[in-house]
């Protein structure tokens, strides 16, 4: 049985225990792209964000040079027809299909404790784009850019939410097309405050913390006392009041200011009155590990560079690359892998077509076996996985 599995082929089998097809086949159209359905290209597109090659050419060859890949996949892939299937395929499909996998893989990642419970991070991050290549970029004058706007959940550090646009359109306009869960604190910077943003997530029940802009005028209600920060804090605390703002009067916000060691001065607009002020300066003053993370994204998988010049193409391949980061965080915290996140990424990219049999690292390779142990034998059987007891 070794023989044949390999890391890529082991992502693959885990997509193929979520029904995914049917969320492509409500599409009246499906049933026309027989040579390439959604789910297959899906799995076609994890195969590209775990190999070498930039190009689809180099895809197309490695899957056709490959004999357990094409049983994987159903069979070889032409090259026109994946162009036209990243070209024309529904984003909110694959959106959607991206979500199933989160439902089923992500009660395999280990959480933070329960303080960051129910609390993302919000923002954008640009792709710089070459216009004379993909005219849609609109961004600059002479410059080019995507901006994709994310959701992240701070307790397993995966994303929940995406939208993709121009690189011109502004941050907040970009984050309208979210959506806001009740009972969870979403984090901002300052490029989100904005009244009637900030009061949707307020009728939807949710929570914010974000950054106050300098020059905003409000009104001093009342001022609690401000408790003595810990050392460890890394910055300290100046005030903590309760004002209104002019033009939302309905509203009692918090206002909590401090000062970091460099003598920088941030304060943080909250409508959260249980939290301590320290609590709201540290869940602020942590949310520069979102930069981590798009760092990660880009680094190691492939979205910097959309494999189709059509608008369509690149949120697609985003959305591929979300789904094989699940699954390596899926089967790096299930595995019993010691190491770093990294470091299992690094070696399942590295060496994603080797067999099984054939891997002489061997902490990878138990940490693969592990995972093919809590697979079913029926390949074919589409229910959600169960963890080992």
């Amino acid at each position: 049985m070794l023989e044949s599995i390999t890391v890529i082929t082991l992502l693959l089998s885990a997509l193929d225990r979520i029904d995914l097809q049917a969320v492509f086949d409500r599409d009246a159209y499906e049933s026309r792209r027989r040579a390439l359905p959604g789910a297959c290209l899906l799995k076609v597109l994890v195969v590209y964000q775990m190999i070498r090659t930039e190009k689809l050419r180099g895809l197309i060859r490695t899957i056709t040079e490959n004999a357990g890949l094409q049983a994987a996949l159903g069979g070889k892939v032409a090259l026109n027809t994946l162009s036209n299937g990243v070209r024309e395929r529904d984003v909110e499909q694959m959106i959607e299909a991206w979500m199933r996998v989160l439902q089923t893989y992500g009660p395999w990642l280990k959480r933070m404790g329960r303080k960051f419970a129910r609390i993302a991070v919000v923002d954008a991050s640009l792709i710089k784009l070459s216009l004379l290549s993909y005219s849609w970029a609109e961004y600059r004058k002479q410059r080019g850019a995507a901006k994709m706007h994310a959701v992240v959940e701070w307790a397993r550090g995966i994303p929940q939410q995406l939208v993709v646009t121009t690189g011109r359109v502004h941050d907040l306009k970009g984050a309208v097309r979210l959506h806001w869960a009740r009972h969870w604190t979403y984090i901002f910077d300052r490029a989100y405050l904005g009244f009637d943003f900030l009061s949707t997530l307020l009728e939807a029940g949710a929570h914010f913390v974000v950054r106050f802009k300098a020059g905003i005028s409000y009104r001093l209600l009342e001022r609690f006392p401000v408790p003595q920060t810990p050392v460890t804090a890394g910055f300290r605390l100046k005030v903590d009041w309760i004002i209104r703002l002019p033009g939302w009067e309905g509203v009692v916000l918090r206002l909590v200011s401090y000062r970091l060691p460099d003598g920088k001065l941030i304060r943080v607009l909250t409508d959260r009155f249980d939290l301590s002020a320290t609590s709201v300066a540290q869940w602020y003053k942590e949310r520069w590990t979102i930069e981590n993370w798009w760092k990660w994204v880009k680094q190691r998988f492939k979205i910097k560079r959309p494999i189709g010049e059509s608008e369509n193409a690149l949120p697609v391949q985003i959305v591929s690359a979300f789904v094989t980061d699940l699954l390596l965080r899926a089967f790096k915290h299930s595995s019993g892998f010691t190491s770093s996140l990294y470091e299992f990424v690094s070696n399942c990219q590295e060496l994603s077509l080797v067999p099984l049999k054939e891997l002489t690292n061997g902490a990878l390779r138990r940490a693969l076996e592990t995972i093919l142990k809590l697979f079913d034998d029926t390949s074919d059987v589409k229910r959600p996985l169960q963890l080992a007891a």
